[in-house]
């Protein structure tokens, strides 16, 4: 329709082109002037549709994945009793902008010219529409997510599928760097090539790997004169028809050093700082000596690391029954998860983060790299091996020397002496190590879906590959079970059902196993990029380990998540309609630490330094999440599953002895998906910014309670500590009150603001210089988790660790470290809570 028709006093123009007669001229300039008002009204209104969408304070609140109630941790700084919606979840309030009347959307017409057909009536001005008006640009930009893929992720995520994934998988071993490793890459990205990704890469990178020799086995003997009196096995026992010892690589140690070593043996416990100061203590020198520790309690790097620098010559290490086998177990894998005498738990014992000879800086071809006897590498410089408990229980038997401490003990059948001499004379140990270093190129492989309206933000998901044997728990449990949920993903794109609002990038990391090598790699070859554009990581390393509860690791932003996906999830193990929240929350409770008062929450444990999650999380800030499914070894004392690292990781323990059926793997995928689907397709993010009050009034509590000495002798300011968690609390709850109720979600601007402020917030606790006595990899100062454990909980690591030193000596350089920390530590906090304000708000006057 043009201007009007001839009944409103003008011609048209004909259909054969020619036109009719104004009626007088009055009524010409009339009409004219009607017609430019109308026409200058149009365009103001194009332009200001074109840059200024503005909001109104009558909207009301519309909840994008169905409005299910939802939990919250640290919405106050008490926990909350019951759980409530969280802030900013995607139950995001529909704020209705204020236009001009004159203007039609898309969503108004159907292919109609933007033009109004009459004069605005009063009805049409207070009835103005919502949304974007920018020429070209799709109205997905304000849409919500669509509730109804959850469903689809839930039903169509296979266990059976799981189950031959993973059969496939571990046919063979897939140690990085051999041809298995490159096979598993190309085979990956074919997979998601196949199962509608819209792009799949592999990314190769030359670095520093170690191996056993293929001809020679690592070998701890005992002897007495020219005689062998006790030997190590060459590798462990076949016990099904899946171990195939003459398959697999030789046991051995990541990175050891190379030599033969002959010298007396200490027991040395589980090789922690506090056991060689006990061992001082009570006049046991170990330098010179092969040290005998157990696995657990820390990790193998350290336990290598600490017998160097207090002068021993070689390292064996064994997992004692005692952490390892349950007290009332009466039988071994094949016929249950315990350990049998002969496992033999393998792994690297570099102390250092991704390829040794680039620390922070990728190794790609122009990469500068230092020698391996380089200080700046910092390799293992003694030889050291696994050995099975069969072994050291032997070995302990020929110790002589002291009784160890009782808790020392474990449950050999030995007696626990400490060493230095042996029972018998004319004796002699030897420890034989033919480990080597060599580069070899191992492989990340990616799929990708990208992104509808946000190309540019990455939603991560990954599992390192690589294994030091079949691996079927660590770590292909978790890639057979990122391969189903790719698969349900990528159709539902390939067949035009759903496309997220974020990228999705599905992560096969390569040689996780020495050193976290490809992710940390990646992570320094494109820190620039995904700095200031990813949203958070959810690693799947390990998928289940046991059927008694969740697991879950997280940092504080991505709690409230977490928790909704679980309450969508039904329970693996019920039928009742149970879901996996109820489950966790019943089984693995969180308390307040004062009173004891069950907080209606599940526990979510800090990720720590054990998977690809750590350089995502310490280097570069990424908000990480890792769900498990695990037994509860807590009860038993024992430290993890028995068979890790071991050759009894067959699909025979996962099938038989651990998840019969896969459920549990696919309740893993579900939850993962789901938290996935949120995360990369929520118009607002469903992060919740308070949820790090209480994180940090449980760190300074814990602190105050066991550093109370050092807080009063050294000056630290605590006072202050408590006011910068105060205001961070404080800026927290007003951010998500603004989120609420002063923000557009029709605005793209409005919206991209909040969720930056929410995406940066654990850049906010980055240290840029990195804890005290780290190295470049460890700079968050909430989860880098700490090299020496001081207090009963976590507390600030760097502060503990700094309260170590001080301890152990009270010198200036010490003092000095505390001192600075603790400032560093106020000063992060402060501008964490800085980050969270408005525009120009976190400016400061002068007092």
């Amino acid at each position: 329709m043009g201007f009007g028709d001839s009944s409103q006093g003008f011609d048209v123009i004909a259909e054969d082109g020619s036109s009719g007669k104004y009626k007088n001229g009055n009524d010409r300039k009339v009409y004219l002037l009607a017609a430019f008002a109308i026409c200058v009204a149009f365009v103001v209104g194009l332009l200001i549709g074109h840059y200024a969408i503005k909001k109104t304070t009558d909207g009301s609140a519309d909840v994008a994945d169905g409005g299910s109630t939802l939990p919250v941790v640290g919405g106050t700084t008490t926990a909350p009793t019951q759980p409530s919606p969280t802030a900013c979840s995607s139950a995001a309030p529909q704020v209705t902008s204020q236009l001009p009347s004159t203007m039609v959307t898309d969503a108004d017409t159907t292919g109609a010219p933007e033009t109004p057909t009459q004069p605005p009536s009063a009805a049409t001005t207070t009835e103005r529409p919502s949304g974007v008006f920018l020429e070209g640009v799709s109205e997905a930009i304000i849409r919500e997510a669509d509730p109804t893929i959850t469903d689809i992720i839930l039903n169509e995520i296979n266990a059976t599928n799981i189950r031959e994934n993973l059969r496939g998988l571990i046919e063979s071993p897939h140690v990085a760097g051999t041809e298995r490793d490159l096979e598993q890459a190309d085979g990956l990205k074919e997979f998601w090539l196949e199962n509608g990704m819209d792009a799949a890469y592999t990314t190769p990178y030359t670095v520093l790997l170690s191996y056993p020799s293929d001809t020679q086995p690592n070998m701890m003997r005992l002897y007495s004169g020219d005689a062998t009196i006790l030997e190590t096995d060459e590798n462990e026992t076949n016990l099904t028809s899946e171990e195939r010892p003459w398959e697999f690589p030789f046991p051995y140690h990541g990175y050891s050093g190379n030599g033969t070593v002959q010298a007396d043996v200490v027991y040395v416990n589980y090789a922690r700082a506090e056991d060689f100061v006990m061992l001082k203590s009570m006049g046991v020198n170990v330098s010179g000596k092969i040290v005998l520790c157990r696995y657990g309690m820390g990790g193998r790097s350290g336990k290598a690391s600490r017998a160097e620098e207090h002068g021993a010559v070689g390292v064996i290490m064994y997992s004692d029954p005692a952490d390892y086998v349950a007290a009332w177990a009466t039988d071994a894998y094949p016929d249950s998860i315990w350990i049998p005498e002969t496992a033999t738990s393998r792994g690297s014992i570099f102390s250092g983060t991704g390829d040794p000879l680039t620390p922070g800086y990728p190794s790609i071809d122009s990469a500068f790299r230092y020698g391996e006897t380089d200080d700046e590498v910092g390799l293992p410089g003694i030889p050291s091996m696994p050995v099975s408990y069969a072994f050291a229980e032997k070995l302990l038997r020929h110790l002589g020397g002291e009784a160890a401490p009782e808790s020392w003990r474990g449950r050999l059948n030995a007696t626990y002496t400490l060493g230095g001499t042996f029972v018998e004379e004319n004796v002699t140990a030897e420890l034989s190590v033919h480990t080597y270093n060599e580069q070899r190129v191992t492989y990340n492989a990616f799929g990708v879906i990208h992104g509808e309206t946000e190309p540019d933000r990455y939603v991560l998901l990954g599992n390192h590959r690589d294994s030091w044997v079949l691996g079927a728990i660590d770590p292909t449990s978790g890639t057979a079970t990122m391969m189903e949920l790719s698969r349900v993903l990528g159709n539902l794109v390939k067949q035009g059902v759903w496309r997220p609002r974020r990228t999705i990038i599905f992560c096969s990391w390569g040689a996780e196993e020495f050193a976290l090598i490809g992710s940390t790699e990646w992570i320094e070859e494109n820190s620039k990029t995904l700095d200031f554009r990813t949203i958070a990581y959810i690693n799947m390393d390990i998928a289940v380990t046991g059927n008694y509860s969740i697991r879950g690791l997280g940092s504080a932003p991505v709690f409230s998540a977490m928790y909704r996906a679980a309450q969508k999830v039904p329970s693996p193990n019920a039928d009742d309609g149970t879901t996996v929240f109820e489950e966790w929350v019943a089984r693995k409770p969180v308390r307040d630490p004062a009173s004891g008062t069950d907080l209606g929450i599940p526990q979510i444990n800090s990720p720590g330094e054990g998977s690809d999650y750590a350089t995502f999380m310490q280097r570069a800030g990424i908000t990480c999440a890792d769900f498990r499914y695990d037994e509860d070894f807590a009860g038993d004392g024992v430290l993890f599953y028995p068979l890790y690292h071991t050759s009894y990781e067959t699909l025979h323990a996962v099938e038989h002895l651990i998840d019969p059926g896969f459920k549990l793997h696919a309740a893993i995928g579900k939850l993962s998906g789901e938290l996935l689907r949120d995360l990369a397709d929520s118009k607002i993010l469903p992060f919740n910014m308070t949820d790090y009050t209480m994180y940090l009034q449980h760190f300074v509590q814990v602190f105050k309670t066991n550093a109370s000495n050092e807080t009063t002798t050294y000056n630290l300011n605590i006072t202050e500590l408590d006011r910068v968690i105060s205001l961070y609390d404080e800026e927290a709850n007003k951010f998500h009150s603004a989120v609420e109720t002063d923000i557009n979600p029709n605005n793209p601007l409005d919206v991209r603001r909040v969720n930056d402020q929410m995406m940066q917030i654990e850049r906010a606790f980055l240290d840029p210089a990195s804890l005290p006595g780290r190295n470049h990899l460890y700079r968050h100062l909430i989860h880098s988790g700490t090299h020496h454990s001081v207090f009963p909980s976590k507390s600030f690591p760097g502060l503990e660790d700094a309260i170590f030193h001080v301890r152990l000596q009270k010198n200036e350089e010490n003092i000095r470290a505390l001192q600075h920390h603790f400032s560093v530590l106020v000063f992060t906090i402060q501008g964490a809570a800085n980050s969270l304000r408005n525009a120009t708000a976190f400016l400061r006057e002068t007092s």
